[in-house]
């Protein structure tokens, strides 16, 4: 029975890890602009007995003011959204923003003066043949997408609020090579 127990475990913990990725789920609106941001999931099947791969592959963008939408990206199987981020607003000395995954890429994000949250958003994605990382920078209302950089597998990135840049650090040897780039 212990045996039955333990395997039906192993199972469930497996297929709940095959993904290998978080899949970060979309289903808001922005106070700024009134904008819907909802995701769209892959149906393909991958991974351990062929589990279902929810992963983030696009995004829909409507207006509900204009009654009308579009999707952020082209239509493509080998792009997932890893993570979306955008300002909401600035109180407080601080910006808060919309992140979907994990918000650890904010940083310097105190002593804000005051000033209206920014009219664009990051976008992180991941190309799943080749597994190469790209951010992108839009319009909230999706218009004006825009490849900003592909990094490295050595290289990280972070939003630097306070200096307003996207930071890019990479370790090369016992130094590090930081990149600054206006958001």
């Amino acid at each position: 029975m212990k045996f039955e127990i333990t395997l039906i475990a192993l199972l469930f913990s497996v297929t709940a890890f095959a993904g290998g990725y978080y899949n970060p789920s979309i289903d808001v609106y922005d106070p700024v602009t009134g904008l819907y941001y909802k995701s769209i999931r892959s149906n393909e099947s991958h991974g351990f007995l062929g589990s279902k791969d929810k992963s983030l592959v696009n995004v829909y963008i409507y207006d509900p003011v204009s009654d009308t939408g579009k999707f952020l990206f082209p239509q493509s199987k080998n792009v997932q959204i890893l993570s979306l981020a955008y300002e909401t607003s600035v109180e407080d000395g601080k910006v808060s923003f919309y992140a979907t995954n994990y918000s650890s890429f904010i940083k310097n994000n105190q002593n804000i003066e005051p000033r209206e949250p920014k009219s664009r958003m990051l976008i992180l994605t991941r190309n799943t043949e080749t597994d190469e990382k790209t951010i992108y920078f839009a319009k909230k209302d999706g218009s004006d997408l825009q490849k900003l950089r592909t990094l490295s597998q050595s290289e990280e990135w972070h939003i630097g609020v306070k200096n307003s840049v996207i930071r890019i650090v990479k370790q090369v040897g016992l130094k590090l090579k930081l990149e600054s780039i206006n958001w």
